[in-house]
């Protein structure tokens, strides 16, 4: 059953992992999210339309070609305002940090504790019957 209101957000989940990608989609479509995965960080650059109406990115670090905060800062420089998870088995000081001024509002450990990331999204996109305030920016 999904629950009131959450079908009204929009996740984005990029991993080079298919097999994260696989069980994010999973977890996002039981609880009632729209979820779209996308494997390679510059197709989600390359398509405009993309990340139009996303409320939310849930973003891998450390990924080929490109990382998750260069693309979130490309992202934000295009005027995508949507909330933003990083998770990274990867972390240090310096990451939080540019984590934190690109505005990435939680930062979580790989591998991804499913409480931990279900109670994030509960947080960020609250289920009110209509999106955040700040969430839904087009890039």
């Amino acid at each position: 059953m999904t629950p009131y209101g959450k079908a009204r957000y929009r996740v984005l989940a990029v991993d080079d992992d298919l097999s994260v990608l696989s069980c994010y989609r999973r977890l996002l479509d039981r609880a009632g999210y729209s979820a779209t995965v996308e494997d390679d960080p510059r197709r989600v650059l390359q398509d405009r339309a993309g990340t139009t109406g996303v409320d939310l990115l849930l973003l891998d670090y450390r990924m080929p070609g490109m990382d998750g905060l260069t693309l979130l800062a490309e992202l934000r420089r295009r005027e995508c305002r949507a909330r933003c998870i990083l998770v990274s088995a990867y972390l240090n000081d310096a990451v939080k940090q540019q984590a934190r001024a690109l505005g990435v509002d939680r930062v979580l450990e790989k591998p991804v504790d499913v409480g931990l990331l279900r109670a994030a999204l509960d947080e960020l996109l609250p289920v009110t019957g209509r999106k955040a305030a700040r969430a839904g920016g087009a890039a």
